[in-house]
């Protein structure tokens, strides 16, 4: 059920949530206000804090505490409530204030190390490209937006050749060989982000909306891109590129993956580069 409600809140627009959290802080208020000075609601004013902080930003969760400091300060105010000294009613106030503020605050920066670490996983550490796991997550999402409607290329990317570059150059220079060609088909694909390294010299591109014929355009390009960079290096490298384009995206990424790697495997036998694009017209057989 919590992961419902993150998921309905991360879909949110901040303005909403902040008018959320304003309007939740003022019903708090006048709740507060109604029930008098015996009953408290210390921790529920923290929720629209929680929000803004969480799902929004720092600053908008500190503002969204100084606002819940006064309502509850104006509802005591209203309720009568009286101190043996006037200057308690501004203590109360400072105190209310600062512990609202560091709420909000701690939250902020909890989600902030949340999102990095999370970051971090979802990244190779090499190339920085998303890994296997985020590049599947990235297809699942955009597949989501238009299922069996809109054409879609997978290409699978494998470079062989970088055992003799280690053993030749050492594995720095190797790593920044691989680094180099991940930037290289990054620059060279429509979608940058929809390029995912799948671990040691496999790479993945998704094509969105791309046909058979626009996707060996576009694999073309990036297959000659990289040869230009081994051309530059001079290294030994071998580039295989298995594509399957399919007229309507099929519900799930496995069919495709699985007959690009299977392309792949029989691509790999041979010692020049090659690019093979099989055309998949019956969809549901995808499914």
């Amino acid at each position: 059920m919590m992961q419902d409600i993150t998921a309905f809140f991360e879909r949110l627009d901040k303005y909403t949530i902040g008018s959320i959290a304003v309007a939740i802080t003022i019903f708090l208020g006048y709740v507060d206000f109604k029930t008098g000075v015996e009953v408290h609601f210390l921790l529920l004013y923290l929720i629209p804090i929680f929000l803004c902080s969480w799902f929004v930003s720092r600053e908008l969760g500190v503002y969204l505490a100084m606002f819940g400091s006064l309502v509850w300060f104006f509802a005591d105010s209203l309720n009568g409530r009286s101190y043996s000294h006037d200057w308690i009613v501004f203590w109360n106030l400072f105190m209310r204030t600062g512990v609202f503020i560091a709420f909000a605050l701690t939250q902020a920066q909890l989600r902030a190390k949340l999102d990095e670490l999370s970051k971090r996983a979802s990244r190779d550490l090499l190339t920085g490209l998303p890994n296997s796991d985020a590049f599947y997550q990235l297809v699942a999402k955009e597949m989501d937006r238009a299922p069996g409607v809109e054409p879609l290329a997978l290409a699978s990317i494998d470079v062989a050749g970088m055992q003799t570059v280690n053993s030749r150059y050492g594995y720095p220079a190797g790593d920044h060989v691989l680094c180099t060609l991940a930037q290289t088909i990054r620059q060279h694909v429509p979608r940058p982000d929809l390029v995912g390294r799948m671990g040691g010299t496999s790479f993945s591109v998704l094509l969105p909306n791309t046909t058979s014929e626009g996707a060996s355009l576009i694999l073309q390009q990036v297959q000659e891109a990289l040869q230009s960079q081994r051309r530059k290096h001079s290294h030994p490298l071998t580039f295989f590129v298995s594509a399957v384009a399919c007229a309507k995206s099929p519900k799930t990424i496995a069919a495709l993956m699985l007959q690009a790697d299977s392309q792949m495997e029989r691509m790999k036998g041979g010692k020049k580069d090659s690019i093979q694009i099989a055309a998949v017209e019956d969809q549901p057989l995808l499914n």
